[in-house]
């Protein structure tokens, strides 16, 4: 195949069919990629040679001094792919290829406290005690709590950062040791 996936994918056109009949839902028979509610994709590992394949395609055009990517449906019409979706398909298709299940959050969602648990990969009961402390943001709908993703992603982040500094930390501590760290 040409370095610019000339062949296959007709002169650098990005050819997505499959992507598009998981996006408007048609062809379900055809697409192997596992789709549950909130957008959970979990990769076919029969389509691990393509996601690699398709992801060393994106990084090639996205190279490009003016990368432009197009969609083309099985009727030969074209859409030009805007910059913001085609680095979201950059992400997605990046860790799908790696094996990994993705999840799609609108930052607008709120979440309950269990798909909020979910995403920190915490316990529920958990959750609670650090809503309850006040490490997080919520508020009732009824009787329940609900977070907004916004808050959830930030409390990830924020622990992800104080891990690192922990573990920065930790590791200046073992150099200091005259024996070493072993």
């Amino acid at each position: 195949m040409p370095a610019d996936g000339g062949d296959r994918w007709g002169g650098g056109l990005l050819h997505l069919l499959r992507l598009l009949a998981t996006v408007s839902g048609t062809q379900e028979e055809q697409v192997t990629t596992t789709t549950v509610p909130d957008h959970v994709l979990t990769p076919d590992p029969s389509e691990q040679d393509e996601l690699v394949e398709l992801r060393e395609l994106l990084r090639r055009i996205a190279a490009r001094e003016r990368p432009v990517a197009r969609l083309v449906a099985p009727d030969g019409s074209e859409v030009e792919i805007p910059a913001s979706a085609f680095a979201a398909l950059q992400a997605v298709v990046r860790d799908m290829a790696q094996g990994l299940t993705i999840t799609l959050i609108p930052h607008d969602k709120e979440l309950t406290t269990k798909e909020a648990a979910d995403i920190l990969n915490i316990s529920r009961p958990f959750l609670v005690k650090l809503l309850d402390r006040g490490e997080i943001p919520y508020h009732r709908v009824g009787t329940h709590r609900r977070l907004n993703v916004e808050d959830v992603l930030g409390y990830r982040e924020l622990r992800a950062a104080r891990r690192r500094e922990k573990l920065r930390k930790l590791t200046e501590l073992s150099e200091q040791v005259e024996s070493g760290y072993r």
